[in-house]
């Protein structure tokens, strides 16, 4: 029975167009280069963010650096913090988050079922309750949760950035903390040496204008581009500057925006905390671990992927026989439970129950 379901499975596959696994996605993602890319559904506001910075950047450069003594050198300190902050921007923003790859294969009343079950794990004597997702199928692990935004599950979720047009969670975050780093650094330096480029204009303001609001405006209308490269990065400096602040205390916690925000460990400790020291390198730079999706496999070939083909060829979930898909059952919820355990210290004080 089981050796006969499996075979008219793999028949009926082999049958279907050979789609991708990008090409059958249910997430809100946009896909580029035949998979190769991936961006979130807000990628708009990413290329909005990089048109300003870049137009920011381009007039503090042509404009306002050239007014100053040692212009090449004012020039070149610009252009390598624009660089930074877009390449943090366009990383974070095409990085794989730490999506969850769904489980199609799980049906209604087994989803129902698990929806009603509780499952709990123990990390370094702390309880945590698992959560069962409807929408993916999977057992979340600890620190995962649905995106409603991109309509996945995402690994150790911190939130969705819709200057990013991403999540951000495990595979990402570093990313998203160099971007809020550099910005900030680009804001401030674009700042300063502007307001020092102002002053040297005001100094040349004649004499005869006596009132300081007077011979302020004298000096912006004699150089404007130097008050706009001012203005509108000092207001995005006092926007950035306190969202990075704000993730220097989580790093230091090891506590995620979502779990600051529900007040996850309010009543009980945060199993995941150690010292800062090494809160920081696990949000920073410890390994990130391997992406868990492979777009541009064929969907016929993963069972376990994104989403298996209809007989009709169209996306959608399949569902095979029970005796089947048993061990692959199995097996994912054995990836799922164990692999990112990595917060506790590489498995170390985790009983799951």
């Amino acid at each position: 029975m089981c050796a006969t379901s499996a075979q008219s499975m793999q028949e009926s596959m082999v049958a279907q167009p050979s789609l991708k696994i990008w090409q059958t996605w249910t997430g809100r993602h946009t896909f580029f280069c035949d998979g190769r890319l991936m961006v979130g559904p807000d990628y708009g506001v990413s290329l909005f963010a990089a048109g300003l910075t870049s137009c920011l950047s381009l007039a503090f450069w042509l404009l306002v650096c050239p007014q100053l003594p040692g212009a090449l050198y004012f020039t070149l300190g610009g252009m390598t913090l624009y660089l930074l902050a877009i390449g943090f921007l366009v990383v974070t923003a095409t990085s794989d988050p730490g999506i969850l790859p769904r489980a199609p294969y799980v049906d209604d009343a087994e989803s129902n079922a698990n929806l009603n079950t509780t499952r709990t794990i123990e990390v370094n004597g702390v309880t945590i309750a698992l959560k069962w997702c409807p929408t993916c199928r999977i057992w979340r692990p600890p620190r995962a949760s649905h995106c409603s935004e991109c309509n996945v599950c995402i690994d150790r979720f911190d939130h969705h950035c819709p200057w990013m047009g991403q999540c951000i969670g495990r595979r990402n975050y570093r990313y998203f903390f160099g971007f809020v780093v550099s910005v900030c650094t680009l804001c401030l330096y674009t700042a300063a040496v502007s307001a020092f480029a102002l002053e040297r204009a005001l100094s040349k303001v004649p004499s005869g204008v006596r009132l300081p609001v007077d011979r302020l405006g004298q000096a912006v209308e004699d150089l404007p581009a130097a008050g706009v490269t001012m203005l509108v990065p000092g207001l995005i400096l006092l926007c950035i500057a306190p969202l990075l602040c704000y993730h220097c205390s989580l790093t230091c916690r090891n506590t995620t925006t979502s779990e600051d925000v529900k007040g996850t460990f309010s009543d009980s400790p945060n199993p995941f905390n150690s010292s800062c020291t090494s809160n920081c390198d696990e949000a920073l730079c410890a390994a990130r671990g391997p992406s868990r999706l492979h777009l541009r496999s064929h969907a016929s070939e993963e069972l376990g992927g994104a989403m298996i083909l209809r007989n009709d060829g169209a996306g959608a979930e399949l569902q095979p026989a029970e005796e089947a898909v048993l061990p692959l059952r199995i097996a994912a919820a054995e990836m799922v439970l164990k692999e990112p355990m990595g917060d506790a210290g590489d498995g170390e004080g985790i009983d799951v129950v």
